[in-house]
């Protein structure tokens, strides 16, 4: 498969619902936090992951809004990486394009633990 038809299909895959993805990050020590999670988008992924991580055993060093997340998209090796910060962003402001983006964002903010207010 050639990288045309991988980015194709990883487009296709991400469509569907319960999509698997691991998150990492590097802590203030270099120390590398992952965990596999399964979500429906790349920023319910990164809160997905950061509610983990906070409600995590063992940490010490949690993200911060200018921590880097590295999301891999199963089953194919894609790789994104997004700002804490940025995820916030998205999930408080901006103009919502349809009903799911609104109901995506929600669950971010919920996930997070912001304010829930309507993101129009």
């Amino acid at each position: 498969m050639d990288g045309e038809q991988t980015a194709n299909l990883a487009g296709i895959l991400w469509g569907l619902v319960g999509t698997r993805c691991g998150v990492s990050y590097l802590d203030s020590r270099n120390i590398e936090h992952a965990v596999d999670v399964t979500a429906d988008s790349l920023f319910e992924a990164a809160a997905v992951a950061v509610r983990a991580f906070r409600e995590g055993a063992l940490m010490d060093d949690l993200p911060v809004p200018g921590t880097e997340l590295r999301i891999a998209v199963f089953p194919l090796p894609v790789e994104h990486k997004v700002r804490l910060q940025r995820v916030e962003q998205w999930a408080q402001t901006g103009t919502v394009k349809s009903p799911v983006e609104m109901l995506r964002r929600e669950r971010v903010r919920e996930l997070l633990g912001l304010k829930n207010e309507t993101v129009r």
